[in-house]
């Protein structure tokens, strides 16, 4: 091959290096958009949920492009070629540093809590399959001719016979009336520390009616307390767990005594007594000022602000967790997403600041960049850190 022709294929070569290494900007940047810019969609922003859960993909696309930017730039004699490796170059290494921040933030806050994290289950799927069902479907109460359920899923160790597992009572969030289980992992993974879970169904919200969604878990409870030693279950040891609206309505059926708040249904028993909560990103102050968050497009912010749970003025108040606050509560651990575009983050701080100044005890747990409902994502930084809180939470008071 002579020289000209040599060169003419490294010139190509180096081109094509630059376009792949363009390529791969283009992609990572449009990824890392959904995570940034306003969402247009609901559905973008779940798209921009798991970006930020995976963000050190974004990172690994970008080191990629880095390197093919740089063999693409080699060398290079024509002004437009070396303005073209620049901009490839420059983009990729923004998508370097910017996707590897939610991961050195969780390892921050990881270092923090004790916590391991792992990037062996990094990609480890996603919490809504699981590699068993319940052990049981139940019906709990019948109201108004509608079958309130629960699954049962109980741990493969039997318990010792003075001393039956302990219980979470799992709640679901309510972006929309979907039925119990819809993260069965973390249930698998709760029967794995031991514990019996009752993921429980309930009515869904409904305009000018606070009182029937915890009436309804407060039914539950009654139904747990008079069923749980059928199934090995303590129901002297009650851990009430929700993610979102399932973490508000844990804390104010937890929070309030039956007169202040009864079961919708005749329970077979007085509801069980919470041991502990663990709320998700959940308001625990239903009172205060709702503010628009920037990643909020303004036809979410519209779709959103219509589907809102409409209350009369007056049942703001007693709808509020934060309107029974007393010393004498079940300790509580809110988790909580830094970049949380429903639940900002300094809404769930203003509350555990509440709990402070009532005396209750409670942890409250801030993983950095993780958005609403990070724990979608099994595998990543989010979920391991709240495992690790969870996990700890409930040896001290599961």
């Amino acid at each position: 091959m002579s020289n000209t022709a040599s060169g003419r294929s490294r010139q190509a070569g180096r081109w094509l290096a630059l376009t792949g290494g363009a390529a791969t900007g283009l992609a990572g940047a449009a990824a890392a958009a959904t995570a940034l810019l306003p969402m247009p969609s609901l559905e973008w922003w779940a798209v921009g949920l798991l970006v930020l859960e995976f963000s050190l993909l974004v990172s690994a696309a970008g080191v990629l492009g880095l390197v093919l930017g740089l063999l693409g730039g080699r060398r290079a004699s024509g002004r437009g070629r070396r303005w073209t490796a620049t901009a490839v170059v420059a983009v990729n290494l923004a998508l370097v540093v910017s996707g590897a921040l939610p991961g050195l933030s969780a390892w921050s806050t990881a270092r923090d809590l004790g916590a391991p994290l792992t990037l062996g289950g990094y990609l480890d799927g996603l919490s809504g399959e699981a590699d068993r069902g319940p052990d049981a479907t139940v019906r709990y109460a019948e109201v108004d001719g509608e079958d309130l359920m629960l699954d049962v899923w109980r741990p493969t160790t039997e318990p010792a016979p003075d001393r039956p597992h302990p219980v979470v009572v799992n709640v679901h969030g309510g972006a929309e009336d979907a039925p119990q289980s819809p993260f069965p992992r973390w249930d698998v993974w709760l029967t794995e520390l031991d514990h019996v879970v009752f993921d429980v169904d309930y009515r869904f919200f409904r305009d000018g009616d606070w009182r029937t969604p915890p009436g309804d878990l407060k039914c539950a409870l009654g139904w747990i307390a008079a069923n749980a030693e059928r199934y090995g279950a303590d129901p002297d040891r009650i851990t009430v767990m929700g993610q979102s609206a399932g973490g508000y309505l844990g804390l104010l059926a937890s929070y309030t005594t039956t007169e202040e708040l009864g079961p919708t249904c005749d329970a077979p028993a007085e509801p069980a007594e919470v041991s502990a909560v663990i709320a998700w990103y959940a308001p625990g102050d239903a009172t205060a000022e709702i503010s628009k968050h920037p990643r909020l497009g303004e036809d979410v912010w519209r779709q959103l602000s219509e589907e809102t749970w409409r209350l009369a003025d007056e049942d703001w108040v007693p709808a509020s967790p934060s309107s029974y606050l007393r010393p004498d509560l079940p300790p509580t651990l809110l988790i909580q997403g830094g970049r949380d575009v429903l639940q900002r983050a300094e809404r769930t701080r203003a509350f555990a600041d509440l709990l402070e100044e009532a005396g209750v005890d409670h942890t409250l747990v801030e993983i950095p960049y993780a958005d609403h409902q990070f724990d979608l994502s099994w595998g990543g930084f989010g979920s391991q850190l709240a495992r690790h809180a969870i996990s700890e939470f409930l040896t001290t008071h599961g």
